[in-house]
């Protein structure tokens, strides 16, 4: 059993994505051609917003929105203290100070009152992030006042009340990663918005800041998704919601398995994609173990929160004990859309084994 076998997306897509690959190859026009504009179109309207500019990677996607908000050296981001570092690290990379927010202990996502007292008068944009898939709650966060940008780096297609999610906040930034739900070979991401000014300015950012060859109006840098990629996450998108109902079907059937065991689970939000799937144990390292004698694979994500990564030392100290005990405690249970029902009773099976003894 593999984790998340990204492989058999490709056995199943094989002919569609080779013949996707031979005409991008064929065409001749492999950085900002007519493969990549499609697929900007595309996952515009499937998040349910007015425009797309594809980048280089989800990293990136976060990076250049931040720019395009207008954030700069001095200004500061509220981000969550539980996420992959490239959430605060792209507000650090330009200058900003990643301010560190801690997360409810029941959805892992950032909380409201916390956001409140962490909010300065610098504060310029908060990046609230859909952890494991699950939406955040931003009606809530709304609420404090700062322009959202949405890290959705792990929630293509998930939905909230509110809509789907990359649809809320002033703009989203998504990674195409291959591991993600909807994932390229390489690195991939996209900035979605329906702001046409800050759309415009991230398109200006992520090709040199020019609008035409060897004309460059601002300080841009070279972030594109090539045409391979775009064609073959083209493929792919037509198959999400396929995956994704298939990896919530997953999901319910570990939830109903584990309900009355002791065993911590991410309340629901919203639907979640489910990108991962994670529970939460004092005895998570114990457990993890028992797993891999099985041979059945568990992941922590993620072991160390931002706020006490060496990285961001020099932001000073922040209090956040939501997302210390999690870190202590998560542990993501093997879950994609080929994953088949005896795997999936294999790891109930082990995980209640563990917990009865």
């Amino acid at each position: 059993m593999d984790f998340n076998d990204v492989r058999l997306q490709y056995e199943a897509l094989r002919d569609e994505i080779d013949g996707a690959v031979r005409e991008v190859l064929a065409g001749g026009r492999y950085v900002l051609g007519r493969a990549m504009l499609a697929f900007e179109d595309e996952f515009a309207r499937y998040c349910r917003v007015a425009d797309g500019i594809a980048v280089g990677s989800g990293t990136a996607a976060l990076t250049i929105a931040l720019r395009a908000f207008g954030v700069g050296p001095g200004d500061e981001v509220l981000v969550p203290a539980l996420s992959a570092a490239a959430t605060a690290m792209a507000a650090a990379v330009i200058g900003a100070k990643p301010v560190f927010v801690d997360i409810s202990i029941d959805d892992f996502t950032m909380d409201l009152t916390l956001c409140l007292e962490r909010k300065t008068a610098r504060t310029k944009v908060c990046v609230p992030v859909y952890l494991y898939g699950m939406p955040a709650r931003l009606k809530e966060i709304s609420r404090a006042g700062v322009p959202i940008l949405e890290d959705a780096a792990q929630a293509h297609g998930s939905e909230a009340n509110w809509g789907r999610c990359g649809s809320f906040g002033r703009a989203a930034a998504f990674s195409f990663y291959p591991t993600k739900n909807l994932g390229a070979y390489g690195d991939g991401g996209m900035i979605v918005t329906s702001d046409s000014a800050l759309g415009q300015r991230a398109r200006l950012l992520r090709n040199y800041g020019q609008r035409e060859n060897y004309s460059s109006e601002i300080l841009g840098e070279n972030s594109r998704l090539d045409e391979l990629h775009a064609a073959i996450l083209r493929v792919k998108l037509r198959r999400l919601d396929e995956w994704n109902s298939r990896r919530r079907a997953i999901a319910a059937n570990y939830r109903e398995a584990f309900r009355q065991l002791p065993l911590g689970m991410q309340a629901e939000t919203g639907s979640s994609n489910y990108h991962l799937f994670v529970v939460t144990s004092p005895r998570r390292d114990k457990l993890r173990a028992h797993l891999a004698d099985l041979q059945i694979p568990a992941l922590i994500h993620y072991p160390i929160p931002l706020h006490r990564q060496r990285a961001f030392s020099e932001f000073g100290p922040a209090r956040c004990p939501n997302a210390d005990l999690l870190c202590s405690r998560a542990l993501s249970l093997p879950i994609h859309a080929f994953m088949s029902d005896v795997d999936v009773e294999r790891v109930i099976d082990g995980v209640r084994g563990f917990l009865r003894r």
